[in-house]
């Protein structure tokens, strides 16, 4: 019950965490105030004549009872003045709250000393606790403040004392008998308060402007990181740009080449029998080729924009063998790049792009650890059942011991002055990290380094069953590419599904209001000549609120921010593809789609 009541009251909406801190105290300060003023109050009169407490000055009012009723008043304001400090605090209002306690409870004595004159006790509790929460909780202004009020409340009993003395002996012995010594109390104690609280609000400012200045100083080098990053990525895709152009035009060059061959379906003596292979060989090496070129574009775009994390479970090797055209345009004709590998799949879930840019900054390091040439190394094994194990090993100059420890530290680097920024394997180290892994290093001086990361596995990817049910799938396939747009539409047929086509978005919108059934699956180009994808689906989802949606595009404008279409249902396809891969995308998303129908219905 404590603990409840402790983290009810922390759980305040307060900002400054000084304030939050003190408001917890106040809490039950006030709650203190609120219960034990007129508590207190009632105790001494039920012990005293109530009549003899006031009888001093009774006689200078024309209503006798006057000093009785304006105590209970001020007692009775005081405790209500700290439950509303509670709703206040509570509220997140806590100076508000302390200032308002403190003017009732200076505005009460106030009037008090002025029906009564000063009291017979000089060290009332209530003005040092004025000091103190004024000096501690609202700082040196509010501390003086409630000083002027404190000599203005004994000024004001003064007052009444000069102006209906009992007798002058009295007056002098009970007034200003007393003034000094009561003054020099209040200062002292004022002066104590002002600079012990002083000097900690001065080191608690202190350490808040440190604090925002570390920040600020972090969130500057997470940025100035990422530019570096984005610009190691562009500074690889520079040194690329000769390398792809002459990878293109091998691909064009093998796509025409193997295009001739369909010639000799025009010549008479064609024998299908005998020319079949070579006519599939030639339909493979294209389609190869097609793929090549697909890898060579996708690399440039993903090198190329600013990508987020985008986990998913992909086979090491697979990969590796894919970005082989760009390593072998980032090393000179003096390295040698030589690929390494156990049979078998590593799948490992990770972002694909970060993965493979890692791989370019380690494989980028050994270039240029081998300025007259060698052999850079790629071996990929499985050493554990649950750990996959990359390196990168040169045959360099290696690096010394002291190099070594701090060869992962930000902006460490062993090149010389403007030849690199000292991010790339900081960059490396904390994506393997935040992905569950290790990287270590082993280099010495004159015999190279070899780079070690391990990395979970994970069981591989699973290919979608098509649908198993007699029913149909309806597609509508939205593409403006009449040639793209007939051989899927082909495809998904040849699958067992109903194909509905449209080339725009108004062919879209007049299908949608003419047919009786709408689709299964929905298929959106994404760049059409009178819309975009995201908005022709936004609009469909009127409509269409839980039919799933497979949106294809090379290139989207939202690439590089959080990933999500437009709901949970839409999933995002990149070109190129092959036209299987989209039915298996279309069966999964309608068996999902069927399967949550029978869910809810059951």
């Amino acid at each position: 019950m404590f603990e409840r009541l402790r983290i009810w009251l922390n759980r305040l909406p307060i900002a400054d965490p000084v304030d939050r801190s003190n408001a917890f105290f106040m809490q039950f300060f006030f709650a203190l105030i609120g219960c034990v003023q007129l508590l207190n109050k009632a105790f001494i009169l039920e012990q005293a004549n109530w009549k003899l407490l006031y009888v001093r000055h009774s006689y200078f009012f024309p209503w006798p009872h006057l000093p009785m009723v304006m105590d209970l008043s001020t007692d009775v304001a005081m405790a209500a003045s700290a439950w509303f400090g509670i709703y206040l605090i509570r509220t997140g209002r806590f100076r508000t709250a302390v200032i308002q306690y403190l003017s009732v409870l200076m505005v009460s004595a106030i009037l008090f000393f002025a029906t009564v004159g000063v009291p017979d006790s000089r060290d009332d509790a209530s003005f040092f606790e004025a000091l103190i929460i004024s000096g501690l909780m609202l700082g040196r202004r509010a501390l003086w403040t409630i000083f002027a009020a404190t000599m203005l409340v004994y000024l004001t009993g003064i007052t009444t004392e000069v102006l209906a003395p009992p007798n002058l002996p009295m007056l002098l012995r009970s007034a200003f008998s007393e003034l000094p010594g009561t003054v020099y109390t209040y200062v002292t104690v004022a002066i104590i308060i002002d600079f012990s609280a002083q000097a900690l609000r001065n080191s608690l400012a202190r350490s808040h402007a440190d604090h925002h200045q570390l920040q600020l100083e972090i969130a500057e080098r997470e940025q100035v990181q990422e530019q570096l990053l984005h610009s190691r990525k562009m500074d690889a895709v520079g040194r690329l740009a000769s390398g792809i152009a002459h990878d293109i035009h091998n691909v064009l060059g093998i796509i025409l080449g193997f295009a001739r061959v369909r010639e000799r379906v025009d010549e008479p003596d064609l024998q299908f029998g005998e020319d079949a292979p070579i006519l599939v060989d030639a339909l493979e090496g294209t389609e190869l080729a097609a793929r090549r070129g697909a890898a060579i574009c996708r690399k440039l775009l993903n090198f190329s924009r600013r990508d987020v994390a985008r986990a998913e479970t992909f086979d090491m090797l697979s990969t590796i063998e894919e970005v082989r055209p760009l390593l072998h345009q980032l090393l000179p004709p003096s390295v040698r790049l030589v690929i390494e590998s156990e049979p078998g799949d590593l799948a490992i879930h990770f972002d694909r792009n970060q993965f493979e840019l890692g791989l370019l900054n380690l494989v980028s390091n050994a270039r240029d650890a081998m300025p007259d040439g060698g052999v850079c190394t790629i071996s990929v094994s499985r050493p554990s059942s649950s750990r996959a194990l990359l390196s990168v090993r040169d045959t360099g100059i290696g690096m010394s011991d002291d190099h070594v420890q701090r060869i992962f530290e930000p902006f460490f680097t062993t090149k010389p002055s403007g030849s690199g920024t000292g991010l790339g394997l900081s960059v490396v180290y904390n994506l393997v990290q935040s992905a569950g892994g290790e990287i270590s290093v082993e280099s010495e001086e004159g015999r190279g380094t070899v780079f070690h990361i391990a990395l979970p596995t994970t069981l591989p990817a699973t290919q979608p069953e098509l649908v198993t049910s007699d029913d149909v799938v309806r597609v509508l396939l939205i593409d403006d590419d009449d040639d793209l747009r007939t051989l899927l539409g082909a495809a998904l047929e040849s699958s067992g599904c109903l194909v509905g086509l449209a080339a725009s978005g108004a062919e879209t919108e007049r299908f949608i209001t003419q047919t009786t059934q709408l689709p299964d699956v929905l298929i959106c180009d994404h760049r059409m000549p009178d819309t975009d994808g995201l908005s022709l689906l936004r609009k469909l989802r009127l409509q269409m609120p839980d039919v799933p949606a497979i949106l294809i595009s090379a290139y989207l404008e939202t690439d590089g921010q959080p990933p999500g279409l437009i709901d949970p249902l839409s999933e995002r396809l990149p070109k190129p593809f092959a036209p299987d891969v989209l039915v298996a995308r279309v069966h999964a998303a309608a068996k999902r789609h069927r399967a949550l129908l029978a869910a809810a219905s059951a």
